[in-house]
């Protein structure tokens, strides 16, 4: 029974994430919007990590990166490195494609659609555009740094101007923006 309750506990502490009050943002009630980050010690918190580092990271030549020897848009390749660095058992190489990684997460039982992007969590990946088909529905994905109300906080790969770059961006965490998520596998 006891070894029940270890694994129990375990699988709990993988999933939470930390609700800190915000400072600066408030909810039309007046009450503070909490943050939600990754728990310390999660794997969550070691994609998250893992993103962190990555802040600045420059492409070195047109779709040429470190993420993969593949000189392609690869927002979803340093999306899957993270995850990989972390320990997710992820081969990065396969998710060229950000579409790939909606369809992976669908069949593994880990991805949500946009009617369902409140379970956006820290360690996530969020994907832009209306569906997994074609690059054209499936455009962007990025890593979720954090939380705070209608706002979302992601780390993106293949982004910004000439050269693109690993940067932080906050969107609005909505159906307009995203078509769905994916919590690691």
């Amino acid at each position: 029974m006891l070894g029940v309750l270890t694994i129990l506990a375990v699988a709990v502490a993988t999933t939470v994430a930390v609700l800190t009050p915000s400072p600066t943002e408030a909810p039309s009630d007046g009450t503070r919007a909490p943050v939600i980050t990754a728990a310390p010690g999660t794997v969550q918190e070691e994609i998250v990590t893992a993103a962190r580092t990555e802040l600045g990271t420059e492409e070195v030549g047109r779709n040429c990166h470190a993420y993969s020897e593949q000189c392609v848009p690869w927002c979803a390749l340093f999306a899957m490195s993270t995850w990989e660095r972390a320990g997710v058992d992820v081969e990065t190489e396969e998710f060229a494609f950000t579409g790939d990684v909606y369809t992976t997460g669908r069949s593994r039982g880990t991805a949500y659609d946009s009617a369902r992007l409140e379970q956006a969590r820290p360690g996530d990946v969020l994907l832009f555009g209306t569906g997994p088909r074609t690059p054209a529905s499936s455009r962007h994905i990025g890593v979720v740094e954090k939380i705070r109300g209608d706002s979302v906080t992601l780390i993106e790969g293949n982004t910004g101007d000439n050269p693109d770059r690993v940067l932080r961006r906050t969107h609005r965490l909505d159906a307009n923006t995203f078509y769905g998520g994916v919590h690691p596998w």
